[in-house]
């Protein structure tokens, strides 16, 4: 069995380069593609690298090109500015043919096990578009098969959640969305993705309590910018109550919910410290009234102040507001 050594620093690296160079055979232009790779396409940086002769160079550079692996000057012509890139990489996708789709189920046995798994996973058998979407995933944004699974599986269970156990499974371009997203936020890892997936389940799990403590009656699930406003919110350790005090504030600010101006109130409370609404309280100069409560008995969310209370804190808050936005404390 062969084993990489040495596998902590990544270079990232498309498959469909990776066969040119392997089946060119030419040994200089794979470590002239590979200096390129970890200068940061830097040509003049790789030929200090290599410490190689102009010719040596030039001639393996001018391979490169006529491989469309390499475009611009070649390194150690061009006067110290900023360099062209060299390894053909840009922030567009790769315009994959039928005949790449082919040749990499032929040859790359990992992709071929991962199309066989995707198809049984989306209950479909997959379209050329759907080849060419997962082969992205594979190829461009280089994900591990793991990572793409779990991924895959993370597509299934949201789409599930949002609209319904009984609904269609995704497609292909849902999971290739949420893969450019991933890539991102740099979920690029095994452990990474468990991380991610995680906090996803926390936020699933309190999503509906925060929803009804911001005025949602009817269930439903989030929308994509809700769960972003309530993933925050519980990265900062407020509480239904908490959130729902918030809320009270905004209504009878701005008569309606506005999720900006609730995470605006929120956010000025972690600033202060403020994890309870006795702090919040006693920070506008009011003691907290003490409700009576039976021994042992779990205390009761009181999510219905009165008018006036409302009416008090709402002032205090729009001075607090303003003396955060000057700097103040």
């Amino acid at each position: 069995m062969s084993v990489l050594l040495l596998p902590n620093e990544v270079l990232s690296m498309t498959a469909q380069a990776a066969r040119r160079l392997v089946d060119a055979g030419d040994g200089d232009c794979a470590l002239l593609y590979l200096a390129l790779l970890q200068g940061g396409s830097n040509p003049d940086q790789a030929a200090q690298r290599l410490s190689w002769d102009q010719g040596r160079l030039s001639a393996a550079f001018a391979r490169l090109t006529a491989m469309g692996l390499a475009a611009g000057d070649c390194p150690g012509t061009s006067a110290p500015a900023p360099a062209p890139k060299a390894p053909l990489q840009d922030d567009r996708p790769p315009e994959y043919t039928r005949g790449d789709i082919a040749d990499a189920l032929e040859r790359e046995h990992s992709f071929h096990g991962l199309y066989q798994e995707m198809e049984r996973m989306l209950g479909r058998v997959f379209s050329d578009t759907d080849l060419k979407s997962l082969y992205t995933i594979y190829d461009y944004l280089a994900l591990p098969v793991e990572v793409i699974f779990m991924l895959a599986g993370y597509v299934v269970r949201t789409s599930r959640r949002q609209r319904g156990a009984d609904s269609p499974l995704p497609r292909m371009t849902e999971v290739k969305k949420e893969a450019f997203r991933w890539k991102r936020l740099g979920i690029t890892t095994v452990e990474r993705a468990e991380e991610y997936l995680r906090g996803q389940e926390s936020i699933d799990q309190r999503e509906w309590g925060v929803l009804s403590a911001v005025g949602v009656t009817q269930k439903r699930p989030a929308i994509d910018r809700e769960r972003e406003y309530i993933q925050r919110w519980i990265q900062w350790g407020f509480s239904d109550e908490m959130i729902h005090l918030a809320y009270e504030r905004t209504i009878f600010r701005k008569g309606q919910m506005n999720w900006p101006y609730v995470n605006k109130i929120l956010e000025s409370w972690k600033k202060s410290g403020f994890t309870t609404p006795q702090q919040v309280e006693q920070e506008r100069g009011s003691k907290p009234q003490a409700q009576p409560q039976t021994q042992g008995a779990k205390p009761q969310e009181n999510y219905q102040p009165s008018q006036s209370r409302i009416r008090q804190q709402s002032d205090w808050l729009d001075q607090f507001l303003q003396q955060q936005e000057k700097g103040g404390n």
